[in-house]
Formats: structure tokens, C-alpha cells, sequence
């Protein structure tokens, strides 16, 4: 069995693991993927964050 095989099992053991986390801790779950998403969208978007004022920098945007 060569390296390749080795960790091809070993993420795929983590993969079941994980599903079946999941679906024992599906609230804990879904909060990480809203999360995650919000991060995503905030990269993509480029939001810049000040005191009291959010502003949205839209990438073909050049005005800022």
C-alpha cells in the first residue's frame, strides 16, 4: 500500500467522521457554514468596516 492509497483511506475516514458529526450537531453545523459563507462573501465583496458605517466595494467598483 503506497502513500497515495494511505491518504486517500485516511479522508475518507475523516469525510464519515465528519457527516456523522453533522448530523448529530446539525445547529453547531449549519452556524459554521453561515459563517463561512459571510466570510466568503465578505472577501469577494470587500467590505470595509468602519465605526458606525459599513461600505460595500464592489470589485469592478473603482470610485474608492
Amino acid at each position: 500500500m503506497n502513500s497515495a492509497d494511505v491518504l486517500k483511506s485516511l479522508f475518507e475516514i475523516i469525510l464519515v467522521a465528519f457527516t456523522i458529526w453533522a448530523l448529530f450537531h446539525e445547529d453547531r453545523f449549519i452556524a459554521f457554514e453561515d459563517k463561512l459563507f459571510s466570510h466568503i462573501r465578505r472577501k469577494n465583496l470587500k467590505i470595509l468596516n468602519s465605526k458606525n458605517l459599513s461600505i460595500i466595494k464592489y470589485p469592478a467598483d473603482n470610485k474608492f
